[in-house]
């Protein structure tokens, strides 16, 4: 199943979380939109068997090859955002930037 949970949540397993990008506050100013994002992050625990993203994630962690550690929560599902940026002093750019919000969280 896939969670969201908020700040709030007592969600103990690999779930998604809201998670606002701020250009202005990193300083990056050479972006002129969107000034904020939602781009969200994944974290959470991955019990046996919980959300797994492949059955390759499931035979790995089975074999244990090397002392393996074990599954993680990752994003499994990414989405673009458009942005309009300074290349330079005099030049401005529009572009779709692959990968930058998390739709989906699994256990990898």
């Amino acid at each position: 199943p896939e969670l969201n949970c908020d700040e709030k949540s007592e969600e103990e397993r690999c779930c998604r979380y809201p998670l606002v990008v701020d250009f202005v506050e990193l300083t990056w100013d050479w972006i002129i939109a969107p000034k904020t994002y939602s781009a969200y992050y994944c974290a959470g625990e991955c019990p046996n068997v919980y959300n797994l993203q492949n059955a390759h994630s499931y035979f790995v962690e089975r074999a244990n090859p090397r002392g393996h550690a074990g599954r993680c929560c990752t994003g499994s599902e990414m989405s673009p955002i458009s942005m309009i940026y300074f290349i330079d002093e005099k030049s401005i750019m529009f572009g779709v930037v692959p990968d930058m919000v998390t739709i989906k969280c699994e256990c990898s």
